[in-house]
């Protein structure tokens, strides 16, 4: 390549930050009230520059939490101090694009979307060449939509951009730089959609389980599609927490290495997710499944999206939702299999799983600040961290004492054939529980309990002993 252009004009959106703003900014303004989808279409009815400019003045976003593309962001200050010009040219709104610059503090100028024109494509080709005075100039960008701008500079910059781009500018000796930062869409997708949290949806299989039916084979059958109908349904759920939580898991620990908060996963693909993983398993559901598990696999997205849109940041309602959509897991495979769910089992669930949803905001509200105020998205602070540990170790001792009641119960005479052998669950559970409510007190369990039991040995020993322990009463004479 001869020598470099003095101007690089630079792309925003996918290419200095890993995110689309204009995106994003919708996505939060949803998310304060989801009815704000009327307005919405009205403005993008109006046109998408009238849209963008609506939604800047509606949603404020913070230049200095977004995923930036730092090996970009790193070249970008070298040529700087190498005396070349940069310039943000982008098709989000200037109020973004303004604070961005601002909070960088690298570019001479910034040309960006407005009320009167949409800055993409053939508009923001106009705006570099009038802002180059006709000199040549470098693009940095990252899709297909740049290609008239890199057909037209004289030095291309590509950042996670499409191959074939890529090797025909490497062939016409007009690459400067290249980045690829992003793993493969299909890698980072599935990462999206969580399949270590399928682990919850085990809960499906037990009404199968604890009333020892087995036979005809349909039932497990229909139960392992119930599985799989609900897996797919909760991966939606989770593509769409993403989505509206993004601001908030950019500054939590571990959350803001996600895929979408970190912006490994455009947006784009992340809404995509959202739609379609609950549209197929609903799919799915009405096509082999009793019309009673779609309708508990309706209440189940309904309620995970109003604890998203709003039950989350409201103190101990979030954990009765949390609890209750476990509970909901249980009564799908009840839906599914036509199998009936005792009253016993149903009360000794709530108990086990409004204890494992403190346990969830313990380790939360633990690892804030004590004097930083409520954890971001949460109405709880450091203050309460001891409340939910008292209220979580109550619960599971509860569920213990449920458990006890019911090995005593009539029910299990008949369906177990040495009940006494049951008793070995209370102790089971009891070990289970404290020492889980003991590791989250001492800091040895991660953000999420589910995980942290899947990758814990005693955990699965646990699991293990209590499924023998309950074959051993079915079937053991002593």
């Amino acid at each position: 390549m001869s020598e470099k252009p003095e101007k690089i004009f630079v792309d925003l959106d996918g290419t200095l930050i890993r995110t689309d703003l204009f995106v994003e900014a919708i996505l939060q303004f949803l998310k304060r009230n989801p009815l704000n989808i009327f307005p919405l279409l009205l403005w993008l009815f109006k046109g998408i520059p009238y849209a963008k400019e609506r939604i800047a003045q509606e949603v404020t976003l913070k230049a200095e939490t977004l995923p930036y593309e730092t090996p970009l962001l790193e070249y970008l200050e070298q040529q700087k101090a190498d005396g070349r010009q940069l310039v943000l040219a982008t098709a989000s709104h200037r109020i973004y694009a303004d604070k961005v610059a601002a909070h960088l503090g690298i570019f001479e100028s910034v040309l960006a979307t407005d009320a009167d024109h949409n800055l993409k494509g053939a508009n923001k080709l106009t705006a570099i060449r009038a802002a180059a005075h006709g000199d040549a100039f470098a693009y940095a960008g990252d899709s297909a939509a740049d290609n008239p701008i890199w057909a037209a500079s004289a030095s291309d910059i590509f950042v996670n951009a499409p191959e074939s781009e890529v090797a025909t500018a490497q062939a016409a000796g007009t690459a400067e730089k290249v980045i690829t930062s992003r793993p493969p869409l299909w890698r980072a997708f599935l990462k999206s959609m969580r399949p270590h949290q399928y682990a919850k949806n085990a809960l499906i299989f037990a009404p199968i389980f604890t009333s020892q039916q087995y036979l005809p084979f349909s039932s497990v059958l229909a139960s392992l599609l119930a599985f799989i109908c609900f897996s797919l349904c909760a991966s939606g759920v989770y593509f769409l927490n993403d989505l509206v939580d993004l601001a908030a898991d950019r500054q939590h620990t571990s959350k803001r290495h996600r895929p979408l908060p970190s912006g490994d996963l455009s947006l784009h693909a992340g809404v995509a997710g959202a739609i379609a993983l609950p549209v197929f398993a609903f799919a799915l559901s009405l096509t082999f499944l009793p019309l009673v598990f779609a309708v508990v696999l309706i209440a189940y997205l309904i309620i995970t999206m109003a604890y998203s849109f709003w039950l989350k940041q409201i103190a101990t309602a979030d954990v009765m939702v949390l609890a209750s959509l476990y509970t909901l897991r249980v009564i799908a495979g009840s839906a599914a299999t036509g199998i009936v769910l005792s009253s016993w089992f149903l009360a000794f669930s709530m108990f086990v799983f409004v204890s494992l949803g403190y346990l969830k905001r313990y380790i939360e509200v633990a690892a804030a600040p004590e004097d930083d105020g409520n954890v971001h998205g949460r109405d709880y602070s450091y203050a309460d961290s001891e409340t939910m540990f008292s209220l979580g170790v109550a619960n599971i001792t509860a569920a213990v004492v449920i458990l006890a009641l019911y090995i005593n119960s009539p029910e299990v005479q008949e369906i177990y054939r040495t009940p006494e052998i049951l008793w070995l669950l209370c102790l089971l559970l009891l070990y289970w529980g404290n020492r889980i409510w003991v590791g989250a007190r001492r800091g040895r369990v991660a953000d999420d309990p589910v995980l942290f039991a899947l990758r814990d040995k005693i955990s699965l020993m646990v699991g293990g002993a209590f499924v023998l322990v309950t074959l051993a009463a079915k079937y053991l004479t002593l």
